[in-house]
């Protein structure tokens, strides 16, 4: 009994002791011995802590340049605007420590004194957007193993080494970076971890081999001689990833390439170049001379004009502003419905018979507009108005061969003629229908082509048009 009596005198006096301990904590200051990494807290407040800890986080961040190393390169990233040093929250933790229950403040007091309050890593968060972009801006991220190195072209297969393709961690270059900021390890050269990048590799060996088949054409820039055609490359990248997957690291896979050959060969375009007349299609030209030389003259710009397949012609862009400096005279033109006299006026001849041509040509028409009137040489709906920076005629070459559009003034006719390659037996026909008007001074055509190919018959509305009558 004497025994229990003593122990719970020692008991209730050390409890005694333990309260005033508590009792007798600061709650204004940091306990003694208390870092946060290797900066000394102790016994500062709470914002003299975040005042220390914010010039520690300023002096971190300028310090925050690294070099870092990649396949023998080197490559200069500043982080110091993509991590974010909360001073405020690691000042909050040290003085935490002793300052929240009632009953723990004794132990860290206790705790203080033996071994002291070391607070490693402050609270450091990437932000990993403007980090990825920092990294992106250093060229680090684009410094992947050459692909030249991992792959060859024999016999027609491509062989590509498994292992050999290797790209920056960013993931793990990440927490490098952060690591080395908390620990203020600034060593001047930070070797980047790397990955394996086969699969991505395979993407870029697709990327870099895989070419289009190319059909000879004409080189405009070379006095439009015969270039040479090119064969496709390409191979089944899905199963080509298959492949590598199951190969150990060294070994080599066999993929097999795809070679497609082109539709027109550079002997092929040589024999067959310009030889058909896809159309043609002849005006009446009548009028004083002034109006006949402006048809002359936009005549001899469009003449001769060469169509790569897929190029477009543009009728003001061949024939260009009608002034008299350019040898353009005064005739005949309406504008805003009223007759007048303007540089140029008659060459809407020119555009209207070249539309006529490119619709039995069974071109593409870009751009068409009809006149305010039904012109007395072309029907009504075949006509392709134009206005110099305001109306233009414009067609495409559609087909896969070059063409050539010829126009020719002679004896008081206007013909325009699309040479070029056919490539099939179709027929096109042209035809017109009178709309049902809503007033009787306007006059309403819908142009339409019919192409009639192996018993087949394609109609495609081309354009509508409103006349004053």
């Amino acid at each position: 009994m004497k025994h229990f009596t003593r122990s719970a005198i020692i008991g209730f006096l050390l409890f005694i002791v333990y309260t005033a301990l508590c009792a007798t904590a600061d709650n204004e200051h940091i306990l003694p011995n208390t870092t946060v990494n290797d900066i000394d807290v102790s016994g500062m407040t709470l914002e003299e802590a975040a005042v220390t800890l914010k010039a520690d986080a300023e002096a971190r961040r300028n310090a925050s340049e690294f070099t870092i190393s990649f396949e023998n390169n080197n490559y200069t990233v500043n982080v110091r605007d993509a991590l974010i040093l909360d001073y405020e929250a690691a000042a909050k933790k040290a003085f935490q420590e002793g300052h929240s229950g009632f009953f723990s403040r004794g132990l860290a007091r206790i705790k203080s004194h033996i071994t002291g309050n070391h607070i490693n890593n402050p609270p450091i968060t990437e932000n990993s957007e403007e980090l990825h972009h920092t990294l992106e801006a250093s060229g680090l991220l684009d410094a992947i193993t050459a692909a030249k190195n991992t792959y060859k072209i024999e016999h027609e297969k491509l062989l590509v080494t498994v292992g050999a393709a290797w790209r920056p961690d960013e993931d793990n270059l990440r927490k490098e970076l952060t690591r080395a900021v908390q620990t203020k390890d600034y060593d001047p050269m930070i070797s980047c971890p790397s990955i394996s990048d086969d699969m991505a590799n395979l993407e870029r060996i697709h990327q870099e081999i895989y070419t289009e088949p190319q059909n000879a054409t004409l080189d405009r820039n070379n006095n439009y001689a015969v270039t040479e055609a090119v064969a496709g490359i390409d191979f089944d990248i899905d199963n080509a990833k298959k492949i590598l997957s199951d190969l150990k690291e060294g070994e080599t896979a066999k993929i097999d390439l795809i070679y497609t050959q082109p539709e027109i060969t550079a002997q092929n375009l040589r024999d067959r170049l310009f030889v058909d007349n896809l159309s043609s299609y002849t005006t009446k030209v009548s009028g004083h001379s002034n109006r006949l030389t402006n048809v002359q003259l936009a005549a001899k710009k469009c003449n001769g004009k060469i169509l790569l397949s897929g190029d477009e012609f543009s009728f003001n862009g061949a024939v260009g502003e009608q002034t008299a400096q350019r040898g353009f005279k005064p005739a005949g033109a309406t504008l805003n419905g009223k007759p007048v006299q303007a540089y140029g006026g008659g060459i809407c001849q020119v555009s209207s018979t070249l539309f006529a041509a490119a619709l039995f040509a069974n071109l593409e028409i870009v751009e068409r507009w009809e006149h305010d009137y039904v012109s007395s040489y072309i029907s009504a709906g075949m006509d392709a108005a134009v206005a110099w920076n305001e109306l233009d005629f414009r067609i495409a070459n559609n087909s896969i061969y070059p063409i050539m559009i010829d126009v020719i003034y002679s004896d008081g006719y206007l013909t325009v003629t699309i040479r070029g390659t056919k490539t099939d037996d179709s027929v096109v026909k042209i035809h017109t229908e009178t709309l049902d008007s809503s007033t009787p001074d306007t006059l309403k055509v819908t142009t339409y082509r019919d192409v009639y190919n192996q018993n087949q018959q394609f109609t495609e509305e081309i354009a509508h048009s409103a006349y004053a009558r």
